[in-house]
């Protein structure tokens, strides 16, 4: 468990801390606050040089004028002043810009103005089944709770083609369900990265929620190498980052709440049966039928019928033997499914029924999927919800919103990207669902 930072800056001992650094974790004063692109950062984590604060009752701009007495080589060549001057106005456009992205607008306090945060990440750790280690990122609103108070919190579980805790494989190539099944049981990314998992950390936190997301096994974080992977192992993973979460100071004894997004959510759904501590469920993109059956219809759509019945084939040798057929007597495009050593994953996986899942349940379920995504549909969501046990929601989101709740046409970037990734997200349905947790996590 990563301990929370201390009230002061580390920079400026006298000065209260205001914000929490995402890459080195380190409490920031107002004047050591960077924000970039990417979140809440300190100077030494970004190049800048820290600041000087000015001491108590000075006016503003003391430090500035410290100096005035002193004739600079500047000063002798107005020319260069005037292109200094220039460069200065630039650099604070561009720093305004900067300050601007994943953060609330402006607050003015004095010589100290600065954004307010939005968010505050932290990094920990905590420990699976068989010893394995899992990293996560804990994403609190604003600074993250003060004066020992809590906030309710949501674990994000992770589905098929989890590239990493932020980013999910694109949901829009023909052969999607295939692709990020391929990319579980590979231990590699074949499509570029959707950061769905980040995007839904920073709109709970945006409502008032914390939320944890971590990295699956069998993701480019945590690769599979010789591990072989396991469906009880994953729902193990999910109650030990529901243990880290409920042990959080951040969040105390208040409600959680899990999310699971495409086979996620059956994870979600065993991790929360007879938690007590989990007040609500949402599944995103979960279809109701079982994972081969949902693959059989994938492949006929994208390839044709002997494509799907060469699959359903091999499922049922698998199911019946144990064991897949021989790499060579599949085709091209279903042999990585059945990659060496996960046999015994797959036919787990393929076995696991939804509606037996959610219909075990004692808390509320949303259940969320977008409009356009043709592998989870009406049909699948209205049986889905006739096995509610307890009651729930289905919320659909835009015509055009994929499996991943983005919208058709979106621009999309690899995970690795240094820059921040584009994604055009059905920003309706993840406000609808963030309301809906923070209702059901109320009191």
């Amino acid at each position: 468990m990563v301990a929370a930072p201390p009230a002061t800056c580390v920079n400026h001992r006298r000065r209260p801390r205001v914000a929490t650094c995402s890459t080195c974790g380190n409490a920031l004063c107002a004047d050591c606050v960077v924000h970039t692109g990417v979140g809440v950062k300190c100077r030494s984590c970004t190049g800048v040089k820290a600041a000087k604060p000015a001491k108590a009752g000075a006016p503003a701009g003391a430090v500035a004028r410290a100096d005035a007495g002193a004739r600079s080589p500047a000063a002798r060549r107005p020319w260069a002043a005037a292109l200094v001057a220039g460069g200065v106005v630039v650099l604070a456009v561009a720093g305004f810009g900067l300050a601007s992205r994943g953060s609330s607008p402006a607050t003015t306090d004095g010589a100290n103005a600065v954004a307010p945060v939005a968010f505050t990440e932290r990094q920990s750790e905590f420990v699976g089944p068989g010893g394995q280690r899992l990293g996560g990122t804990l994403t609190l609103p604003g600074s993250g709770p003060a004066d020992g108070s809590t906030v309710p919190a949501v674990l994000i579980i992770p589905g098929l083609g989890a590239l990493d805790r932020n980013s999910v494989v694109a949901a829009n190539p023909p052969d999607a369900a295939r692709d990020a099944l391929v990319s579980t049981v590979g231990g590699v990314g074949l499509s570029s990265g959707d950061p769905l998992y980040r995007d839904l950390s920073e709109a709970l936190a945006r409502a008032g929620i914390a939320s944890f997301r971590y990295d699956r096994r069998g993701s480019t974080a945590i690769p599979v190498k010789d591990t072989k992977l396991s469906f009880d192992d994953e729902v193990g993973d999910a109650k030990a980052a529901l243990e880290l979460l409920s042990k959080r100071q951040e969040i105390g004894v208040a409600p959680l709440a899990v999310l699971g997004h495409d086979t996620g959510a059956l994870v979600a759904m065993r991790a929360a049966a007879g938690n007590q501590r989990v007040k609500a469920v949402v599944a995103v993109s979960l279809p109701s039928r079982p994972l081969g059956d949902v693959l059989v219809s994938d492949l006929t759509r994208s390839r044709g019928a002997a494509v799907g019945d060469a699959f359903r084939a091999a499922a049922a040798t698998l199911r019946s033997s144990g064991k897949a057929p021989a790499a060579e007597t599949l085709p091209d495009i279903i042999r990585p499914i059945f990659a060496p050593g996960q046999d015994a994953y797959l036919t787990a996986l393929f076995a696991v029924d939804p509606l037996a899942e959610v219909g075990r349940l004692a808390q509320p379920v949303l259940l969320v999927r977008g409009g356009g995504d043709p592998t989870v549909v009406a049909a699948d969501t209205e049986r889905m919800s006739q096995s509610l046990r307890t009651g729930g929601q289905v919320m659909v989101g835009s015509a055009d919103a994929d499996h991943n709740l983005t919208l058709a046409g979106a621009a999309h970037e690899h995970s690795n990207s240094p820059i921040p990734q584009v994604t055009h997200r059905d920003t309706d349905a993840i406000g609808g669902l963030t309301a809906w947790v923070k209702s059901n996590l109320a009191g």
